[in-house]
């Protein structure tokens, strides 16, 4: 097996280390497979996980067999209540909630989800029934060593709100607070995310001015994953930062590319001061199962990996990468219904733009937009606008005179 071992200073009397696995969503598909041989797919990266204190699995995927799908743009996942059998074979005490697809199948599948972990005495955090309950911290301890645990996922669909609920929505100034707050009771906070571009490898620059502030906040670790591939990751003050290990086990698509295949699982070491060491296991993630890299393979791998961690800290290279994935996402020929991807460099190719540019960068207009289509998706626009009565009577006041 091999492995990176990265440390950063010396460890204290007071140990602690914590394994923490990318997307797990074996498909609908794949369930009977995945149960006739969890142990033959689990085995290579097994011994990895049993060195660890605390093991904790993103689940990518709503538990249940209830038919009740949400409507939203991209794939509703969902798996059988048997596949948490991954999840006992590597020991997994906690899983993840806080991403995309544990709302996908609405309040029956997030009760199903949250029931089927609760059976197997197995931890969730980042999920809940309410918006409050999504956001509560996990707090455990290991060794003498109190560690709070909070998890998160960027606003895309399936997150509670006060009457739904679903996965932790990602607010930063709220997560900051928390963060915080958790700090200061508690000895360790470890920061678990859901959130970045699939299949981009890098990550865009917002993402590492907001995980380097939530160190910077009293997070003793960041975690993210969701990309469908590997990203790097850094050391930043003596905080660890995964920026995305890659799929764990996530059984391909005919339109995969290279990337979805391999990953890392990263192994943290703590001490009641913070984090003191990185260790890194990379493995191909293939539907027959998980493999470890040879020699030649690891070689590779980390070779790779380096080219990934390189422009993270190079905030002119990391520009320029995420400047180049935007001009190849189809975003923007999507807006603007292009047929394919042409120059846009003459003056009146731009202005048609700005209006459209205005109304999502300026914090103020994407406000408005940004809620209409959250009140659009749960139904409550109507109800809205019923509501209009006391805005437009303070436009108004009696004692101005026209």
């Amino acid at each position: 097996m091999k492995t990176r071992m990265i440390e950063w200073r010396k460890s204290g009397a007071q140990k602690f280390s914590a394994v923490i696995a990318g997307d797990f969503c074996p498909r609908e598909e794949n369930c009977a497979d995945l149960t006739a041989r969890v142990h033959e797919i689990t085995a290579p990266v097994k011994p990895f996980f049993d060195d660890a204190d605390m093991k904790i699995l993103q689940w990518e995927c709503t538990v249940t067999r209830q038919d009740t799908p949400i409507d939203k743009s991209g794939p509703n996942h969902r798996c059988y209540p048997e596949c948490t059998v991954f999840a006992e074979a590597l020991d997994i005490d906690t899983v993840l909630l806080a991403n995309n697809h544990t709302g996908d199948y609405g309040t029956p599948g997030v009760i199903d989800t949250l029931e089927a972990f609760k059976k197997l005495n197995i931890r969730t955090v980042g999920a809940g029934m309410t918006e409050a309950e999504a956001a509560e911290p996990l707090r455990v301890e290991y060794n003498g060593i109190r560690i709070s645990i909070l998890n998160a996922a960027e606003y895309e669909f399936g997150i509670a709100y006060d009457d739904t609920p679903g996965s932790n929505g990602l607010d930063p100034i709220r997560l900051a607070a928390q963060i915080k707050a958790e700090k200061a009771s508690n000895d360790l906070v470890l920061l678990t995310l859901h959130g970045g571009h699939e299949h981009f490898p890098f990550p865009s620059p917002r993402m590492r001015s907001w995980f380097r502030f939530f160190a910077d906040c009293g997070a003793d670790a960041v975690f993210n994953c969701h990309t469908h591939c590997p990203l790097g990751y850094e050391i930043y003050n003596n905080v660890p930062i995964i920026y995305s290990p890659g799929n764990f086990y996530f059984p391909n698509r005919p339109t995969s590319l290279p990337c979805w295949y391999i990953g890392y699982v990263p192994k943290f070491y703590f001490d009641k001061e913070g984090a003191c060491a990185l260790e890194i296991l990379p493995y191909f993630n293939y539907k027959a199962g998980l493999r470890l890299p040879d020699e030649e393979e690891s070689k590779a791998f980390f070779a790779y990996l380096d080219k990934l961690c390189a422009p993270i800290g190079d905030e002119k290279a990391l520009k320029k990468l995420f400047n180049a994935w935007c001009s190849r996402s189809g975003y923007f020929d999507a807006l603007f219904n292009r047929k394919k991807p042409e120059p846009i460099d003459e003056r009146e190719q731009v202005a048609a733009t700005l209006g459209l540019r205005n109304v999502l960068t300026c914090q103020t207009h994407h406000d408005l937009l940004r809620n209409d289509l959250l009140l659009m998706e749960r139904y409550q626009f109507t109800a809205a606008q019923q509501d209009f009565g006391p805005v437009d009577e303070a436009r108004h006041p009696e004692f101005v005179k026209l």
